[in-house]
């Protein structure tokens, strides 16, 4: 009896799979159809229907970084810088190797009225942004788990095997550097979320206070980034790459 109930339960268990994955299957082939629809759109320069179905496959809850690079591209050619750069940086969130990507990125860059801010940041500093910047927060959780993995297989290393204790212990030490390195870059990562933003209106005066009659005290053009450090009603307190800030208006921006 408890043989049969076991199989009935198994038979149970393999029905359930299968329904699901099949459910999944179908998921995953709506989803494909609705984005090739979308590049047939852009292929077709009818940007706005391939927004829209873009858009619509972010509503289900479904993303992708080719996903968000078509979606820039489409907003680039409308002449919607700030639209376009949005959600480029939200591709190099999941596909920051991605070489096309990057051009596309640093062409529209280029064209932000006013130039680039300088950022006010030390060597070593800017160094390790523009290292952590080609690792995705998953790549570097990854990373980290082998890193420390690593750190404890040297360890036991050199508990086990006095002959390399030495040598154990050396890449320990570097194993544990890069570590604290990697884990310094995934804070930097993590408490970033839901706070940078791209300014997406053509021009945003920042003024030191969230009111409509404060005085302005620096001007932000479409495409900026900037972090959002607080928010009173309909304003936003952001700082720039140069680390000036000021209290804008929400709509101006856009948080990725």
């Amino acid at each position: 009896m408890k043989a049969k109930n076991i199989y009935n339960i198994f038979i149970l268990v393999a029905l359930f799979s299968s329904l699901f994955l099949e459910v999944g299957s179908a998921f995953n082939n709506q989803e494909t159809s609705g984005f090739n629809r979308a590049n047939v759109y852009y292929g077709q320069a009818n940007y706005d229907e391939a927004i829209k179905q873009y858009n619509s496959i972010l509503e289900t809850g479904w993303e992708s970084g080719n996903l968000y690079y078509n979606l820039g591209n489409c907003y680039f050619k409308k002449g919607e810088l700030g639209r376009a750069i949005l959600n480029y940086e939200k591709a190099r969130k999941l596909i920051p190797l991605d070489k096309d990507l990057e051009s596309n990125y640093e062409y529209a860059l280029s064209l932000i009225k006013g130039g680039a801010v300088a950022i006010k940041k030390s060597l070593p500093l800017r160094v390790l942004n523009n290292l952590f910047e080609k690792f995705t927060i998953d790549g570097l959780m990854i990373l980290l788990s082998i890193f420390f993995i690593s750190i404890l297989i040297s360890i036991l290393l050199s508990l086990f095997f006095k002959p390399f204790k030495r040598q154990a212990l050396i890449l320990t030490a570097f194993l544990g550097l890069c570590f604290v390195v990697g884990l310094v870059g995934f804070k930097g990562k993590i408490s970033l979320l839901n706070k940078e933003a791209i300014v997406v209106s053509k021009q945003a005066d920042a003024k030191f206070e969230p009111m409509d009659k404060a005085t302005a005290y620096f001007t932000l053009y479409e495409g900026m980034k900037v972090e959002v450090i607080s928010s009173k009603d309909n304003w936003y307190k952001v700082r720039r790459l140069d680390n000036k800030s000021g209290w804008v208006q929400s709509e101006t921006v856009a948080i990725y």
